[in-house]
């Protein structure tokens, strides 16, 4: 990753005005990371291939402190503004250390805004966060520096396993009652955030964003490996959903010469311990390698040269409110998706069309479309071919900057 150092942003005081400004508020740690940094990467080129121009505003560092970056705190990254108002891209150790950086990223980040304003580069606000204080924030900056800001609905924040605790649950209930609708519009993800949307804020307008991939990242050759493999990508603290990946590859016939790759992001030391103290106890534990933090950069040469690429979706409202960002960037590498029959998968996908799409959410389904791709190779490449076909034309990133830019253009106009 290579970023341009600057002291200050590079689209400058004497920017055109004519030119459309948009700021993302709300995310920390760009511009590395998956799904909701990839999103505002894909988003923002659209935006700046139409001629507008994006700037990121970290308030805060989310960074380990023991493992250096080389990211300056205000740089540009493929085209895209940012600004890490804290003065720092690491979260501190310690309470006090933390919440005084806090304090100095608010600060900041409202003072950074203020000299947008001056200098005419803030026309529109993507928020992309659901904590109730911060977001708040936002709904005051764009009431006293006029300017409309729009909610980049990805997922049902009160529906996810991770926000169980009352504390959480409160929070939820508040943004999504008294935030969601008192923001001039929303750019839901999913058919089931679109409803949502329109229950909570009925006359708000909305434009469904659905994932977005670069695919010319994905044409790339690769050496072919040494032995065939299927791959799933996700966070190591949804064991969850490893677990069932594990069930389906260990019910596939022990003399099938095919390989279970793992490329997990996050969690703890001690999960990815536990994980490999769980996959020990396999029958086909030594064909199931596990790479852990794999950078952004590097997954095109995972996912081209696989067979099949992993990624079951739940039954339950969580699932079904979500679109996972690598659906895009598995059809993007032409090979067959394996998924199951529900959400926005259900509303693209058809099975052996163009994914392999398992009825019902059980190993033994899912096991069933890992053994056809084993049985039937050439058919299963055709699929992938056509499931990229399909995102070609539903997902590219490129095909939506046009609309994104018009609808924020439109909101802009009603300030």
């Amino acid at each position: 990753m290579v970023l341009n150092k600057s002291d200050e942003l590079s689209t400058a005081a004497t920017a055109s005005k004519e030119a459309f400004n948009v700021v993302y508020l709300g995310e920390s740690g760009f511009p590395v990371g998956f799904g909701a940094i990839q999103k505002m990467i894909m988003v923002s080129k659209a935006l700046i291939e139409e001629g507008a121009q994006v700037s990121v505003i970290c308030r805060k560092g989310s960074f380990d402190p023991d493992q250096e970056r080389a990211i300056e705190l205000k740089g540009n990254f493929e085209g895209i503004d940012y600004v890490y108002t804290s003065k720092t891209i690491y979260r501190p150790k310690g309470f006090w250390k933390r919440n005084i950086q806090k304090l100095k990223g608010i600060y900041g980040e409202y003072q950074t805004l203020r000299q947008f304003k001056k200098q005419n580069r803030l026309d529109a606000g993507i928020i992309s966060c659901y904590h109730f204080g911060q977001v708040l924030l936002y709904l005051l900056y764009s009431y006293f520096l006029k300017f409309p800001v729009v909610y980049n609905y990805v997922e049902m924040a009160r529906v996810l396993d991770s926000r169980k605790s009352f504390k959480l649950k409160i929070n939820d209930f508040l943004f999504e009652k008294f935030l969601i609708p008192r923001m001039d519009g929303a750019f839901p993800i999913s058919e089931v955030l679109i409803q949502q949307y329109k229950s909570l804020a009925p006359q708000k307008p909305f434009f469904k964003l659905p994932i977005l991939c670069e695919f010319e990242k994905f044409d790339i050759k690769v050496p072919k490996p040494s032995r065939d493999f299927f791959l799933f990508c996700g966070a190591l603290s949804y064991r969850e959903t490893v677990d069932f990946i594990l069930a389906a590859y260990d019910l596939l016939p022990e003399n099938n010469p095919v390989d279970l790759h793992l490329v997990l992001g996050g969690g703890s030391k001690t999960d990815l311990e536990n994980l490999k103290a769980y996959i020990a106890t396999l029958k086909k534990s030594s064909q199931i390698k596990i790479f852990h933090n794999v950078a952004h950069s590097e997954i095109p040469k995972h996912y081209k040269p696989a067979k099949g690429l992993l990624i079951p979706m739940r039954p339950g409202l969580q699932d079904a409110a979500r679109f996972p960002h690598k659906i895009g960037e598995y059809v993007a590498s032409g090979n067959p998706m394996i998924s199951i029959n529900y959400g926005e998968v259900a509303h693209y996908f058809k099975d052996q069309v163009n994914a392999l799409i398992a009825k019902f959410y059980t190993p033994e389904a899912f096991a069933d479309k890992m053994q056809f791709v084993l049985d039937h190779p050439e058919e299963a490449q055709k699929i992938g071919e056509k499931g990229k076909a399909l995102g070609l034309q539903a997902f590219n990133h490129l095909s939506y900057g046009k609309g994104i830019l018009d609808f924020l253009r439109g909101l802009k106009g009603k300030q």
